[in-house]
C-alpha cells in the first residue's frame, strides 16, 4: 500500500512519515516524562512546560500526518476510480461482455473501498509504529540489557506471526473471488425478481443452488481470513503478557535491577500494548487491500491491453456525417451457450443511404441484434469490412464512426439526465415530445434532468425515444422498440415518428415483428440462421392503406 501511494506523491509520503515519527517520538517522550515525574527525578518547575509542549507536538504532528495521508489517499482512490472508469469506456465492448457487469461493479465498489479503508488506516499505523520505536529507544536508555531481550521477543513474535501469513492470504483471495459470484447472484435477484416471485420452485432452487451457496462460501472464506488474523493477534497479546510477567517477576531474580527501571519498563510496555495491538489488528485490513489492489491492477492491465492507442485527431470535433454506409462480406461468429453450438452471421453485404427506412425481420436467434451491433460498430467483423463514406472502419476511426448512431437497444438503459444534449435550445421540442408520447403528466425536464425515471417499461422506452430524437444523429437503430408499447403508441411510432425522422434525411433501421407496418419501409431484410434470405421493397405507396397479405407472409 505504501509503495502504491508513493507512486502518487512520494513527497507527501515523506511528510506523512516525518510527521508520524515526530508524533510517535513525542508520545514516547511524554510517557518517559510521566515516568520521570512519578520517580521525582526532574525539576518540577519545568515539568508542566515540558508536558504541555510534548502534548502539543503529539497532537499537531498527529493531525498533520492524518491530514496529509487522508488527502493523498482520497485523491489516489479518486484517480483510481476515474482511471478504471475511463479504461472501461475505451475497452472493446465484446471484452466487457466477457468480463461481466458484476465483476466490473465489484472492482469499482468492493476493491476500491478496501483500498480506501487501508489508505485511511495507514497514518494511524505510521504513528503507532513511531510510538513503538520511540518507546524502544527510551527503554534502551533505561536498560539496554532488557531492551535486547524485549527486542528479541518482538522479533520472535513478528517471525512467528509470518508463519500464519499464507493462510489468511489464501482465504482473502478465495473470499474476493467468491464476492464476484455473490455479486452476480445479487444482480440476478434484483433484475429477475418478477420471474422469481411467480415461480416458487425456481425461487427456491435459485436461493439454494446459487445465492445461499455463494453467500455461504463467501462467509466461510471471510471467516477463515478473520480467524487467522485473530490467532495472530492473540499470539501477539500472549507475548505481550509474557514480557510484562518476565519484567516483573523473572528479571529481578535473574539480575539485580533497580525498581525504578522495572517500574518504567512496566509502565512503558503497558503503554506500548495499545499501539502494538493497533498494528497487528491492521494486518487483516492491509491483507484485504493488497488482494483488492492486485485485482484492480490486473483489471487495469487487461483493459489497457484491450484498449487501442489512437492518435488524437487534428480536429477534435465529432464527425457525424453519413452519405453512404456499406457492409461488405461481414461475418461474425460466437458460441451459443444454451444450444452449445457455434453461430455464424454472414457473410453480409448491405448498403444504406440517407433518408432510408429499413426493417430488419426474422425469428428469434436469427442474428438480427448481432447484425445491428456490427453495423453500429460495437462488434468488429471477423471477416469483411464496413465502409463509412467510402472510408474503411477500423480502430483508428471506430470511435468517430460510433458517433453517427443513435440506438435504443432492446435491453436499453435510461439515464436520469440528458447528458450531451443541448437542453436549452430544445426546450420546445422536449415539451412537444412529452405531450405526444403522453409523458407530460409524469415527467418534467429541469436543468437537463428528468424529474423521474421510475416508470413502466413502455414509458421508459418512450422517454428513451425522446433522448434519441434530441441526439440528432444521422443513423437511428431501434431494436424491438414497439414490443412494450400499447397499440396507440405503436401506431404513433411507425406512422408518424419514423416518417418524420426519414423526412429529415435520417437513415433508420428498425428490428421488428410488427408485420402490419412492413409496408412503410423502403426495404425489408429478412434473416434466417445468420443469412439474408429476402430483401425486397414492400407494397407500393398506392396500397399502403391495406398491407399485402403475400408480403406479410414473406416476412413473418
Amino acid at each position: 500500500m505504501l509503495v502504491f501511494l508513493c507512486r502518487s506523491s512520494w513527497l507527501t509520503i515523506v511528510g506523512v512519515l516525518f510527521a508520524g515519527i515526530i508524533s510517535g517520538l513525542s508520545s514516547a517522550a511524554l510517557v518517559a516524562l510521566i515516568n520521570a515525574t512519578l520517580s521525582n527525578t526532574l525539576d518540577t518547575r519545568i515539568l508542566p512546560w515540558l508536558f504541555g509542549g510534548l502534548a502539543i507536538a503529539v497532537l499537531s504532528s498527529g493531525f498533520l500526518s492524518h491530514y496529509l495521508l487522508n488527502r493523498l489517499s482520497a485523491k489516489t482512490v479518486y484517480d483510481l476510480r476515474v482511471q478504471i472508469s475511463r479504461l472501461i469506456l475505451v475497452a472493446p465492448y465484446p471484452y466487457l461482455q466477457k468480463l461481466g457487469k458484476s465483476a466490473l461493479l465489484a472492482h469499482l465498489t468492493e476493491d476500491i473501498t478496501a483500498i480506501a479503508n487501508a489508505s485511511q488506516l495507514l497514518p494511524v499505523v505510521c504513528i503507532n509504529f513511531a510510538v513503538v520505536a520511540g518507546c524502544m529507544v527510551y527503554l534502551s536508555w533505561l536498560s539496554w540489557h532488557l531492551a535486547l531481550v524485549l527486542g528479541g521477543v518482538i522479533l520472535f513474535g513478528v517471525l512467528s506471526s509470518n508463519l500464519f501469513r499464507e493462510w489468511p492470504k489464501s482465504a482473502a483471495l478465495k473470499a474476493r473471488e467468491e464476492y464476484d459470484v455473490l455479486s452476480s447472484g445479487f444482480r440476478a435477484l434484483t433484475e429477475g425478481i418478477r420471474e422469481l416471485k411467480v415461480h416458487r420452485q425456481r425461487s427456491d432452487a435459485f436461493m439454494a443452488q446459487s445465492l445461499t451457496a455463494s453467500a455461504e462460501a463467501y462467509r466461510r472464506y471471510s471467516f477463515r481470513n478473520a480467524l487467522a488474523f485473530l490467532l495472530v493477534n492473540q499470539w501477539a497479546q500472549f507475548l505481550y503478557y509474557v514480557v510484562i510477567g518476565a519484567i516483573l517477576y523473572v528479571f529481578p531474580v535473574w539480575q539485580t535491577i533497580d525498581q525504578s527501571v522495572i517500574r518504567g519498563y512496566a509502565l512503558v510496555f503497558l503503554f506500548m500494548m495499545s499501539p502494538l495491538t493497533i498494528i497487528t489488528n491492521s494486518l487483516g485490513v492491509f491483507s484485504r487491500a493488497n488482494v483488492s489492489l492486485q485485482k484492480v491492477r490486473q483489471l487495469g492491465d487487461q483493459l489497457k491491453r484491450q484498449a487501442v492507442e489512437v492518435d488524437a485527431p487534428d480536429n477534435p470535433e465529432i464527425r457525424t456525417t453519413l452519405f453512404e454506409l456499406s457492409l461488405q462480406g461481414v461475418t461474425h461468429s460466437f458460441h451459443r451457450e444454451k444450444e452449445n453450438r457455434n453461430f455464424t452471421l454472414g457473410p453480409i453485404d448491405l448498403d444504406f443511404k440517407p433518408g432510408e427506412l429499413v426493417f430488419l425481420v426474422g425469428g428469434n436467434g436469427s442474428g438480427k441484434t448481432t447484425l445491428a451491433m456490427l453495423l453500429i460498430g460495437l462488434y468488429s467483423p471477423e471477416r469483411g469490412g464496413i465502409r463509412w463514406n467510402g472510408e474503411i472502419v477500423d480502430e483508428r476511426n471506430r470511435d468517430d464512426y460510433l458517433q453517427n448512431f443513435s440506438v435504443i437497444f432492446s435491453d436499453f438503459y435510461l439515464f436520469d439526465e440528458l447528458y450531451g444534449c443541448d437542453n436549452d435550445s430544445n426546450h420546445l421540442i422536449i415539451s412537444d415530445y412529452l405531450q405526444r408520447l403522453h409523458l407530460h403528466h409524469k415527467v418534467r425536464v429541469d436543468n437537463g434532468r428528468f424529474s423521474s425515471v421510475d416508470l413502466s417499461q413502455g414509458q421508459r422506452k418512450r422517454l428513451a425515444l425522446l433522448v434519441a430524437y434530441l441526439e440528432d444523429r444521422p443513423f437511428y437503430v431501434f431494436d424491438e422498440w414497439a414490443a412494450d408499447q400499447d397499440p396507440e403508441f405503436k401506431h404513433l411510432f411507425y406512422t408518424e415518428l419514423l416518417p418524420s425522422l426519414k423526412a429529415r434525411g435520417k437513415t433508420i433501421l428498425v428490428i421488428s415483428h410488427d408485420d402490419r407496418y412492413f409496408y412503410l419501409a423502403d426495404r425489408c431484410i429478412k434473416l434466417e440462421e445468420g443469412q439474408i434470405v429476402a430483401m425486397n421493397k414492400p407494397v407500393p405507396a398506392s396500397r399502403q392503406t391495406q398491407p399485402d397479405e403475400d408480403a406479410v407472409q414473406a416476412y413473418s
